[in-house]
């Protein structure tokens, strides 16, 4: 069980590289420099891959999630701003893929993050310290 959430971890970690990778393309090689939101964006999906690298380093604690979760509601707010921004506009900012704008993407994968990080919360094996604190309220 635990191989399988280090490699579920190691796995969120190669998306969110991947995800970062693809912004980092179009920043470079199509000339769309981003906005102070997308740049606010990358930090975001940055402190979701620290959060998600201390997990795999350190192991699993629950402030390493909550560190996860915290970037990732962050991200879900600016993306949802810039949404609202653009939200007259029907041509939008940036580069359109499958008929969303990078921003609702961002959007996309944060809400992702979130409720990926709350499942592996939820099944998240207990330590000994937690077992004995259970032991003594029965």
């Amino acid at each position: 069980m635990l191989k399988i959430r280090f490699y579920l971890i190691l796995m969120g970690l190669l998306a969110v590289f991947l995800v970062l990778g693809g912004a980092l393309f179009l920043q470079f090689f199509d000339q769309d420099a981003p906005c102070p939101l997308c740049l606010l964006q990358r930090v975001g999906l940055c402190a979701v891959a620290l959060g998600l690298l201390l997990n795999l380093l350190y192991g699993e604690k629950a402030s390493h999630w909550g560190l996860v979760i915290f970037s990732a509601c962050a991200g879900i707010a600016v993306s949802m701003r810039q949404i609202a921004l653009h939200l007259l506009d029907p041509v939008g900012f940036s580069v359109s893929i499958m008929g969303l704008h990078l921003y609702t993407w961002s959007f996309i994968a944060f809400s992702c993050v979130l409720v990926i990080t709350a499942i592996m919360l939820m099944t998240m094996p207990q330590s000994s310290a937690d077992k004995k604190v259970v032991r003594s309220l029965k």
